[in-house]
């Protein structure tokens, strides 16, 4: 279970430790490392939180003790101590003063342990940590035979069923090993989140869950219409622990104030308890009139509330907005209070090693993705920590989050217990942030090259959702991509380059958009040795994610006659077809087009990815060019071609027609009158038009429409090379809404 610790008397255990690499035989080392009189002085040291990847330990799979002194601080004294690990990947043992404490699995959730009877408030504690991140026991089998360079090691390999809940850190496309028969190699191993102790009274609140409903009325004097009545209300079950061995009798309430705005604090909800020793839960309920919503930063203002709830001597207090999200079974559409919205989506991840996060790192990388009006953040397939998502509650992000499954894990019945526990946590963990929209148990379930799939779709998904749902009754929760009006295109990426779009089924849900590239040299320099860059060592490409099939045969890259001309040809491919990807699923807008996310922000680690900027934040080609076209109004062109292929050129002989849809989408929540909608045709060459048109319209809220027909008869004495169409929408005041334009050529 998750326990609360924001705003309790803390004392952080960061800093340096005594580490040691467990080197002795099973069980051995934990009669010796876990003793408090252990001589530790011929240990090296080491600052935590850290993944040990980062440091001189490296890439290593096993277990390393951790130790370290300390002292109780006076302030702390009095009440039940604990020491809380926010984050410790994977397996954990912990031990105060040759105390036993007890285990944790996992890479994501805290955990914390009561030690008030095993400190010595006044002298010198001993604090041992176990902390074991092996490799997974599981078989990598070659799953793909394909006529290319790569030797066998190299080929794409397929775990047979892995058995750590790790997600992206264990088995992903853009990560150390990539697809190869070295899948786990990068490990995220060691307790990268802070460690602290923590005091509590000893009644306490232990936990929160907050649930909120936008007041509805049936105007019964009125049309007899459901309606708005300006209301929130807040409904918690509060979780509170009676450590005093006794009954307690304790009064209870609940206080909302506003947090981001100015306005009166609402208090009620009071209820007289009586507390059994243990642990109790009860609700608090309250209704806030003239209740502030929390939006999307595009449909709104992103208001939020503080909640605090006394249980007694005790309170705590919880960040949270008032907000419905709602999902449309039948279209695959979102609701957000009652408003549907269009999600301009980015798939995030901090880092390979999330330690590596900070809050000067997120704000950067929010601040981009506000510039560029992304309004929407899907984090598949792991957990990042949680000041993350208070920063997405701040700004207006509503993020879609993926439980930290990816690909081929067991389906026994041991691992579905046991990652039915974890997505508990996750829920108890997230539930609060006004940011959380949606969920996924699952990041691809079905995701298998073998033909011995194991059955996660209808055995470990399920649970995993009934398990969720225990805990966040309120929100969407969906089983896994692919199903359910979900999917992933990435047109030459992962489906191949010359794929025909107009005969392409096409899902509300495009959870995965994007293709590959490869970074910037200077980036590449940093993880391919010299001597294997050029000519490329395919192997050495292959293990750093170049996926030589998928380059080569699906998205037909160039090489090219040098190692620069390589690189540019991979970014210039994945420029346009992710532009035109965007293009085409915004031009379908509802039609079923309901949200969209890019794969990825930026790359996990140094590798060749598919981010917008590589693992430095240094940007690929594509960046520019996505920015220009995930505007909240977008003037794209859908050219009459058959078979429709994204990322190809486009050439027209002369005396042919070039022909297609001009189309408009705007994500605004009103019209926007009085529009000047233009395109024009224009040689490269001279810069002269050949034709165009200008006119003058209304543009719908949330709508995505035709605008006009292009039709150009190609002369056929045309002068051949490059054209260009030009597309612009300006406001009625002259303001730029959208700049566009499509490259073809004449032969």
């Amino acid at each position: 279970m998750i326990s609360l610790h924001q705003g309790r008397p803390t004392a952080a255990l960061n800093g340096t430790w005594k580490y040691r690499l467990d080197d002795e035989p099973d069980g051995a080392a934990a009669e010796k490392y876990a003793r408090a009189d252990h001589d530790d002085s011929s240990w090296p040291e080491l600052d935590l939180p850290t993944n040990w990847y980062l440091t001189e330990i490296g890439d290593y799979f096993g277990t390393v003790w951790f130790r370290r002194h300390f002292t109780v601080p006076d302030e702390l004294a009095g009440g039940r101590l604990f020491v809380r690990f926010e984050a410790v990947d994977y397996y954990a043992d912990v031990w105060v003063n040759d105390v036993y404490l007890g285990h944790h699995e996992g890479m994501f959730n805290p955990f914390e342990f009561d030690i008030t009877d095993a400190v010595d408030p006044g002298g010198d504690n001993v604090i041992v940590l176990k902390d074991g991140a092996p490799r997974d026991d599981t078989e990598y089998v070659q799953a793909v035979f394909s006529d290319n360079p790569l030797s066998d090691d190299y080929q794409r390999h397929q775990a047979v069923a892995i058995n750590q809940i790790k997600g992206h850190m264990i088995d992903a496309m853009h990560r150390p090993g990539a697809m190869t028969k070295f899948r786990q190699d990068g490990t995220s191993g060691g307790p990268w989140g802070s460690i602290d102790l923590v005091a509590r009274p000893s009644v306490y609140v232990d936990h929160v869950r907050i649930f909120t409903r936008i007041g509805i009325k049936k105007d019964w004097l009125g049309d007899q219409l459901d309606k708005p009545d300006g209301s929130g209300l807040v409904a918690v079950d509060v979780a509170v622990v009676n450590t005093t061995g006794r009954t307690v009798v304790a009064d209870a309430d609940l206080t909302v104030t506003p947090k981001t705005f100015d306005g009166p604090a609402t208090r009620g909800g009071e209820r007289t308890l009586v507390l059994p020793p243990g642990r109790s839960v009860v609700k608090l309920v309250l209704t806030v009139a003239e209740a502030r919503l929390w939006w999307t930063w595009d449909h709104g203002s992103p208001d939020l509330y503080t909640a605090t709830i006394r249980v007694g001597e005790d309170h705590l207090d919880q960040t949270f907005g008032i907000k419905e999200i709602t999902h449309d079974d039948a279209t695959g559409q979102w609701y957000l209070n009652g408003k549907r919205i269009f999600l301009r989506g980015m798939r995030y991840i901090t880092s390979q090693w999330l330690s590596e996060g900070n809050r000067e790192l997120w704000g950067e990388d929010l601040q981009k993705m506000l510039d560029m009006q992304i309004n929407s953040i899907r984090i598949g397939s792991h957990v990042e920590p949680d000041e993350f998502y208070t920063m997405c509650d701040e700004l207006g992000f509503l993020v879609w989050q993926v439980f930290p499954l990816h690909y081929c894990v067991s389906d026994s019945d041991d691992f579905i217990a046991r990652a039915s526990e974890m997505i508990r946590d996750m829920g108890e963990m997230l539930v609060n942030h006004a940011s959380i929209g949606m969920w996924s148990v699952f990041k691809e379930p079905e995701i298998y090259l073998l033909p011995d799939k194991p059955n996660n779709y209808f055995r470990l998904c399920q649970i995993l959702k009934e398990t969720l749902g225990t805990v966040d009754p309120t929100r969407w929760i969906h089983l896994g991509d692919y199903r359910e009006g979900a999917q992933n295109l990435m047109i030459g990426g992962v489906q191949p380059g010359d794929r025909d779009m107009h005969q392409t089924i096409v899902q509300p849900q495009i959870v995965e958009f994007g293709a590959a590239s490869i970074p910037n040299l200077e980036t590449l320099r940093t993880f391919i040795p010299e001597d294997k860059l050029w000519p490329p060592d395919w192997d050495t490409w292959e293990y750093h994610g170049l996926f030589y099939d998928l380059a080569f045969k699906g998205a037909k890259i160039d090489v090219g006659n040098s190692l620069e001309e390589f690189i540019d040809n991979y970014q210039s491919y994945e420029a346009l077809v992710v532009k035109e990807q965007i293009e085409f699923f915004r031009q379908r807008k509802y039609s079923p087009v309901a949200s969209m996310y890019l794969y990825y922000w930026s790359d996990s680690c140094p590798i060749i990815g598919s981010g917008l900027l590589d693992y430095y934040r240094r940007p690929y080609k594509v960046y520019d060019w996505m920015k220009a076209v995930y505007t909240r109004v977008l003037v794209s062109f859908e050219r009459t071609a058959s078979p429709y292929l994204l990322g190809r050129e486009k050439v027209y002989p002369r005396g042919s027609t070039f022909a297609g849809k001009l189309w408009v989408t705007n994500d605004y929540d009103t019209d926007v009158d009085g529009a000047e909608i233009s395109w024009r045709i224009r040689r490269a060459a001279g810069g002269e038009d050949v034709t165009g048109r200008t006119f003058t319209g209304t543009l719908p809220a949330d709508s995505a429409e035709q605008s006009d027909n292009v039709i150009w008869p190609v002369p056929a004495d045309a002068e051949p090379g490059g054209y260009r169409i030009e597309m612009a929408v300006t406001d009625r005041a002259g303001e730029v809404l959208s700049e566009n334009a499509m490259d073809f050529e004449v032969r």
